[in-house]
């Protein structure tokens, strides 16, 4: 034993050159094949015990500690040592000398001995984050989101590409007999390629506009081509083309927007408005509620935290409703903290419910989506929580952890829509599912069981999923995250009406949407 000091802390304050002496002490006091594992001078007392190879771990208190606790104390910071590091190898005690301190620092705080133990020092070196937990959860949820909504888009312009490829065709088909005889194909020569489909179709020509005067033999333009029978259509070539570069990237799918010729230009820009919403109808006046919310519950019932955020905003594309006036209903049953746009009449809101700008000369913005109502709700009663969820994980005899999760929609007049409840699961288990209300499905890269519930509301209002799990752990099946789409809102507000300058009611769309930003048992 060379009596050097390979990782080292100390916990009372004392100069340096103390505790190099007191560690240089140590090897002359052992006495060989004594049984002990305690060494004393007159104020001193080491207690140390052997973890590898001419290596001990070493605890230096003076004669007054309580032997007993400091024994205890050696054992779990050897265990430490030896759970941290190979500690047969003293270049790898020094290479994760740090992580070592810190295992120290954990068991004993200012000179005193924490309450801790092996399993929970080791969670907490790992530092182990719930929340950390949670938002990878969320984001995978997104990413799963956003991936669906890409395949859905991808089979819409495939779909609209076929239907304007069967049109363009036809007229192309059309379009290519010309008068006297002569035949002119649809296409076009030159250098550079351009799909069949980006082209309006040749106007349809009838024999009797045939001009008389005209010469028997046919001329031939340099940008038109001879139809060949037995030959396949360039124009199928071009749509291949065309589906590679649709499943190649998002940004091209975004681009290719394939309308009908006769289509105004406005609406293909408002059919890639939102990409996230299915299309719909989008009137002169049209107004938008979102909502979103946050919920996390502790597994033990306590509401951690419950926040709704929400705004009402207008999108107007009609100048003739610039200066609109727009009714609202609403039962504050929750307390919302309620805030108008600066330019809205407050007085007007607060005693009529009515949305109208404070300056009647002025307008609204158009084509542009401009907030003029927003509120924010914030409750620490368990009752507020719109969907409840209770994970019941419990040890049986057998090594295994018998989950049992269900469901509660406790406010009725939500509609919630692709339920998917995250559970997360030992990595590499295998779940065994004996009871769902719904489908399962289990996600191996990330380890974790959708519980996938396709609508929940009045009608369906509670549903359990049990399933067991081999393990030992029962905390291992939080954090419990759920998903879904909404279209009510959780504050209750609706539009009554709206009426323009001359008080005349005016037609709108409306489109609401509650969107769940973190709900989660933790």
């Amino acid at each position: 034993m060379t009596g050097k000091a390979l990782a080292s802390r100390q916990f009372v304050e004392m100069p340096r050159t103390r505790i190099e002496g007191l560690l240089a002490s140590f090897p002359k006091l052992m006495v060989p094949g004594q049984q002990h594992t305690t060494v004393e001078t007159d104020t001193i007392r080491y207690l140390y015990q052997p973890i590898g190879e001419e290596m001990y771990a070493v605890l230096i208190t003076t004669r007054q500690n309580n032997i007993v606790q400091d024994m205890d104390t050696l054992h779990l910071m050897a265990r430490a040592v030896s759970d941290i590091c190979d500690v047969t190898d003293q270049q790898d005690v020094v290479l994760r000398g740090f992580d070592i301190i810190l295992a120290f620092d954990e068991i004993i705080t200012q000179g005193y001995r924490d309450n801790v133990d092996l399993a929970k020092l080791r969670m907490i070196t790992e530092m182990e984050s719930q929340e950390e937990k949670i938002q990878e959860i969320i984001e995978n949820n997104k990413q799963r989101e956003a991936k669906q909504e890409l395949k859905r888009q991808a089979k819409m312009f495939d779909q609209q590409r076929r239907e304007a490829a069967k049109r363009g065709m036809g007229e192309s088909s059309m379009g290519g007999m010309g008068s006297s005889g002569s035949i002119l194909g649809g296409g076009r020569m030159g250098g550079s390629y351009e799909p069949l489909l980006s082209r309006e179709p040749e106007p349809v020509r009838s024999f009797a506009s045939a001009s008389p005067t005209r010469s028997n033999t046919p001329s031939i333009s340099a940008n038109a081509r001879g139809m060949r029978l037995g030959r396949k259509p360039k124009g199928a070539d071009a749509m291949g083309a065309m589906q590679n570069e649709i499943d190649l990237t998002q940004s091209l799918m975004d681009n290719m927007s394939i309308v009908d010729s006769t289509a105004a230009p406005a609406a293909s820009a408002a059919s890639r408005a939102t990409p996230t919403m299915p299309p719909m109808d989008m009137k002169g006046v049209h107004v938008q509620i979102e909502e979103h919310i946050v919920a996390v519950v502790n597994r033990d019932g306590g509401l951690e935290q419950m926040e709704v955020k929400g705004d009402l905003s207008l999108v107007i594309s009609d100048p003739a409703y610039a200066n609109v006036q727009v009714g609202v209903v609403t039962n504050n049953k929750h307390n919302a903290q309620v805030k108008t746009h600066p330019k809205v009449d407050k007085r007007r809101f607060n005693t009529d419910a009515v949305i109208a700008l404070k300056d009647a000369a002025s307008s609204f913005p158009l084509s542009q989506p401009i907030g003029v109502l927003k509120w924010r709700i914030v409750s620490t009663n368990e009752d507020d929580i719109p969907l409840t969820i209770n994970c019941w994980p419990s040890l049986s005899a057998t090594g295994t952890v018998d989950v049992n999760i269900e469901y509660e929609l406790t406010h009725p007049k939500l509609e919630l829509n692709g339920v998917v409840i995250s559970i997360p699961l030992p990595p590499g288990a295998q779940p065994t599912v004996s009871d769902v209300d719904g489908v399962y499905e289990v996600d191996r890269a990330h380890s974790t069981l959708e519980w996938q519930i396709p609508t929940i509301d009045a009608s369906n209002s509670n549903g359990s999923l049990d399933f067991s799990v081999p393990g030992t752990d029962a905390g291992l099946f939080f954090p419990v995250v759920v998903s879904f789409a909404c279209e009510k809102p959780y504050y209750d507000i609706d539009v009554s009406g709206i009426t323009g300058a001359d008080n005349e009611a005016v037609d709108f769309s409306q489109n609401i949407a509650l969107i769940p930003d973190q709900y989660a048992v933790i």
